[in-house]
C-alpha cells in the first residue's frame, strides 16, 4: 500500500518543481491575462466611479462623478462623490465653481481650488455633502472628492 501511495507523491513533488518557478517567470504575463478576463473591474473608491456628467465652460472641463457608497455588501451610509477639472491647456490658477452633483437645479456645494498653493475651500449646500475629501492634482487635472451621506440610510 505504501508502494502505491509514493509514486502520486512524487509525480506532485516533480510537477510542483516544475510548476513553481513557471509561474514565477510567466508572473506578468499571467497578471495581464486575468486583467482582460470579463468580471475583473477596478473598485470605484479608487477609480471615483463612473462619470455622470460633463460640464465645458471657458475651456474648463468639469466631470461629474456618480456617488460611490462602496460596500462589502449592500451600499454605505458614507461615501464620497468626485469631480475632476481639466482643461483645454492649462489649469486656471483659481477654480470657483458651484456643483449640482444630483442634476436637481440647485448648487449642491462650492468648491473654491488654487491650483498653485492647493489650497480648496468646501461650502456644503446640501445636507447631504458633509466634508471635503480629497483635493489633489493628478497629471494634468485637479480631482475633488467630497464626503457624502448616503440619501437612501
Amino acid at each position: 500500500m505504501k508502494k502505491i501511495l509514493r509514486l502520486p507523491a512524487y509525480l506532485w513533488a516533480v510537477l510542483c518543481v516544475l510548476l513553481i518557478p513557471a509561474t514565477f517567470i510567466g508572473n506578468a504575463g499571467f497578471a495581464k491575462q486575468l486583467a482582460k478576463l470579463p468580471f475583473m473591474k477596478i473598485s470605484p473608491v479608487y477609480s471615483g466611479g463612473e462619470i455622470d456628467r460633463t460640464i465645458a465652460d471657458n475651456g474648463l472641463r468639469i466631470d461629474i462623478y456618480k456617488p460611490v457608497f462602496e460596500a462589502l455588501i449592500g451600499e454605505s451610509s458614507k461615501g464620497f462623490v468626485q469631480v475632476k477639472f481639466s482643461a483645454d491647456s492649462i489649469l486656471p490658477v483659481q477654480i470657483d465653481r458651484e456643483i449640482d452633483y444630483d442634476n436637481d437645479g440647485s448648487p449642491d456645494f462650492k468648491l473654491a481650488i488654487n491650483t498653485k498653493t492647493g489650497d480648496t475651500q468646501f461650502e456644503s449646500f446640501n445636507k447631504y455633502a458633509t466634508d471635503l475629501g480629497i483635493s489633489a492634482k493628478v497629471k494634468d487635472y485637479w480631482i475633488v472628492r467630497v464626503g457624502m451621506r448616503n440619501p437612501s440610510k
